[in-house]
């Protein structure tokens, strides 16, 4: 009997051990996972997946302070000089965020290696995109909503100039946060305005033209305009400070056709033929100019190093263009943040990305030595961006930038356009009106086409 209980009993000890393990509840999720499952979903725009449980699974990473370390792809289009300045960026926000490392990749043919991300399911985690592609990758479900992390991040459109962060909205929900501006810039030869008796840039149409009068003589010319790029952009800017606009608030109708678009174009015809060479190709205005034998060109701000400064051997200035219509008005891109679409939302890489994002705004200081304008009034404001020259004295100019209207596809109506301008610059077209309607009803069947191809709405990811 005592042999019996020797046996028994140890057994039935370590069985009742293992009935107590299996009936003991095992550690759950915190409650606080359950809203993050649901607000990653909201993010999306899209509802809760049924099959999805209300509680982070175990396999899943967790939100807030037990994400843990955090890695995240960041692609750029930086693959020109302007690309060590953001790779400095990220180094330092890897340095001083211990438990986030972001890895930047510079794309080439950049919107194509997005489309092909976005087939496979392999797109980074935060990508710039340009402001006009917005909405065009948004409805190629390319991009995602950031709604809710765009609130988390403290972020608002107070801080920006209304056309660049209305840029960022897509039917209705927020897209992308602004990095930068990158505005249509006035660059001069300071020696010549001199030789000619002024100081200063042009402000006014009065001012310019009497620049341009006085150092249009001999083999100099006060101001030389392309026929070819930026041609369009320099159009649409004057189709602005004359009171115009490219389309119609709905972006269903081209409205360059206007009277404001005639005397926009006529403008530009005329100041050919009073200070410029004629029929000049891409990048010849800038090349001309970079002999020190042209007063004035209009380009865009990435051209600052090319034709001031140690780029040229005359002392070359860049400032915001003059106001030659009634209104003021700019030109402009931008580079903007945004979420890529993945099947599976990480909660903890969305959190990281938008510490990542708020960061990059916030110190886009360091952007802004590459040849940018920052987005954020609050950093253009500061003492060490307003000792960044030229880029200080341009910046006020970005208050009136314009931006397409948010539409996928809207970059491919401006093609007509962009042969329109071409034409009448260079001679082949001599009626003006008549080439911007036949641009405008070129663009209009561009744009209802894109209405039967995209929708009304981008599909949830």
């Amino acid at each position: 009997m005592k042999s019996f209980a020797r046996i028994v009993l140890p057994v039935l000890i370590i069985l009742s051990m293992v009935l107590s393990a299996c009936t003991t509840p095992t550690a759950a999720p915190t409650q606080a996972a359950a809203p993050t499952a649901v607000k990653a979903a909201e993010a999306t725009k899209a509802p809760v997946p049924t099959e999805v449980p209300a509680v982070v699974e175990p396999t899943q990473a967790p939100a807030g302070d037990t994400c843990g370390n955090v890695e995240l792809q960041y692609w750029n289009p930086f693959t020109g000089p302007d690309g060590p300045f953001m790779g400095k960026m990220v180094e330092e926000f890897n340095a001083s965020h211990p438990t986030i490392k972001v890895t930047m990749t510079s794309q080439g043919e950049y919107y194509t290696q997005l489309a092909t991300a976005a087939a496979a399911d392999t797109l980074p985690d935060v990508a710039i995109v340009h402001a006009d592609q917005v909405p065009t990758q948004a409805f190629r479900n390319v991009l995602r909503p950031i709604d809710d992390l765009v609130v988390e991040m403290g972020i608002t459109g107070a801080d920006y100039p209304a056309g660049v962060w209305n840029a960022g909205e897509v039917a209705g929900h927020r897209y992308s946060i602004p990095l930068d501006i990158h505005p249509m810039t006035a660059f001069y030869n300071a020696d010549l305005f001199k030789a000619a008796g002024f100081e200063a840039a042009p402000k006014t149409a009065d001012e310019f033209n009497a620049v341009a009068l006085a150092i249009t003589a001999g083999d100099n010319k006060g101001f030389d305009i392309t026929g070819g790029f930026p041609v369009q952009q320099i159009f649409q800017q004057m189709l602005h400070q004359f009171g115009g606009s490219e389309f119609n608030a709905e972006g269903t109708e081209a409205t360059w056709n206007s009277e404001a678009g005639v005397k926009a174009l006529q403008w530009m015809k005329d100041v050919q033929t009073k200070y410029s060479e004629p029929n000049l190709e891409v990048d010849a205005e800038l090349n001309a100019f970079k002999t020190g034998s042209v007063g004035m060109v209009w380009n865009g701000i990435w051209q600052t190093t090319n034709v001031t400064g140690d780029g040229v051997e005359f002392d070359g200035r860049a400032t915001a263009v003059p106001q030659i219509g009634p209104q003021m008005a700019v030109w402009a891109g931008s580079h903007q943040f945004t979420l890529p679409v993945h099947k599976t939302i990480d909660p903890c890489k969305d959190k990281a990305a938008a510490i990542f994002i708020k960061y990059m705004v916030e110190n886009s200081v360091t952007w802004a030595k590459a040849g940018q304008i920052p987005a954020s009034a609050a950093v253009r404001k500061s003492a060490e961006f307003l000792a960044i020259e030229p880029q200080a004295s341009i910046a006020p100019s970005v208050e009136y930038a314009f931006f397409p209207p948010s539409v996928p596809g809207i970059t491919d109506a401006y093609g007509p356009l962009g042969e329109a301008v071409g034409a009448v610059m260079n001679g082949t077209a001599t009626d003006i009106k008549a080439a911007l309607d036949d641009a405008a009803k070129r663009a209009n069947e561009i744009l209802a086409q894109n209405k039967t191809t995209y929708g009304s709405a981008p599909k949830a990811p």
